[in-house]
């Protein structure tokens, strides 16, 4: 990374949230990383906490921060970000999760310092670079969504959000709370929904149809994936594609007769994705192949129920049931 990019006179204008629960030696190091961060002076942290019992709370009080306790059965995405964010002074506010590490001590700066220089921008989100054996599958998907090595400004502009297709709004939503900043204004204008699951696309949607702008900031950069079961990873799908018709209008798979021909065709793909790594021994290609199999089925389904049942009052039983600890 470069030297440090942050603007004059940051020190005492920057927060940061990052939502705890038993983060480990992950966390430990990630909130080293945020300490040390250059261009911005200390960082006013607030860190809501849903009963960790593993020295995280230690850690934080070590740290200075201002520890906000959720029940576990209270959690919620958009309101206990709000909580915490109100909590705040700053002008800025960085949210970030606890297993996200900064790969540099400037990535703070990087997120803050065009907010500080735009005031029209409402807010920023960084780059994420999947860890070390992450699944190839995983990592294109990183890729493709918080991935990309050039800054991007997303805004409406003359442009109707009723005349653009589904995949033109996506792109135009793209914001990731895994790595992001908010201005504190536009946070205070347009507050995060009360939602279990992706209240950070929600955000994005009713800012940009609003006129705000926001921007991806590829210098700053966390490590970040996980290794889920394709189960996992298929009810974290059906909760997106639910959110993405809410939000977007965007349907992937309309009907059950597409289900065939796109599995078929995410077979094909994921086998080229795992057959190219040539960093692996034969029993983990041979375990990411299984994994790919079946996603493959899964979140093909996932995408239809997602789109499809999940808004319907007689599918409630099983979206409870899917949605169950995402």
């Amino acid at each position: 990374m470069s030297e440090a990019v942050g603007a004059p006179g940051l020190a005492g204008r920057v927060a940061l949230v990052v939502p705890t629960l038993n983060g480990g030696e992950l966390f430990g190091q990630a909130l080293e990383l945020w300490r040390a961060q250059a261009g911005v002076g200390t960082l006013e942290l607030v860190c809501p906490d849903s009963g960790s019992r593993d020295g995280t709370l230690d850690r934080l009080r070590a740290a200075g921060a201002r520890i906000l306790s959720i029940p576990p059965r209270q959690f919620n995405h958009g309101d206990t970000r709000n909580r915490a964010i109100a909590m705040t002074r700053s002008e800025f506010v960085i949210l970030s999760v606890q297993d996200a590490l900064p790969l540099s001590t400037d990535v703070a700066a990087a997120l803050v310092e065009p907010l500080a220089r735009d005031r029209t921008l409402a807010a920023t989100y960084g780059r994420q670079q999947p860890r070390p054996g992450c699944h190839p599958v995983l990592a294109e998907r990183i890729g493709q969504w918080a991935g990309g090595h050039e800054p991007v400004v997303q805004e409406l502009g003359e442009r109707s959000w009723e005349a653009l297709t589904p995949f033109e709004r996506l792109a135009l939503v793209r914001y990731d709370h895994v790595i992001a900043c908010v201005r504190r204004s536009a946070w205070e204008a347009i507050r995060f929904e009360t939602a279990r699951f992706g209240e950070d696309l929600r955000w994005a949607a009713r800012t940009i149809r609003a006129g705000g702008r926001i921007a991806f900031v590829p210098d700053a950069v966390v490590e970040h994936s996980h290794d889920r079961s394709a189960w996992d990873e298929a009810r974290r799908i059906y909760c997106d594609h639910h959110n993405l018709r809410r939000t977007l209008g965007l349907i992937a798979v309309p009907g059950r007769e597409n289900i065939r021909a796109n599995v078929a065709a995410a077979r094909a793909h994921y086998r080229k994705l795992v057959e190219a790594r040539e960093d692996v021994d034969a029993a983990t290609r041979s375990a990411w192949l299984r994994w790919a199999e079946e996603l493959a089925v899964r979140e093909n389904w996932a995408q239809y129920l997602g789109a499809n049942l999940a808004h319907r009052w007689w599918f409630a039983p099983v979206d409870r049931w899917l949605r169950k600890g995402i």
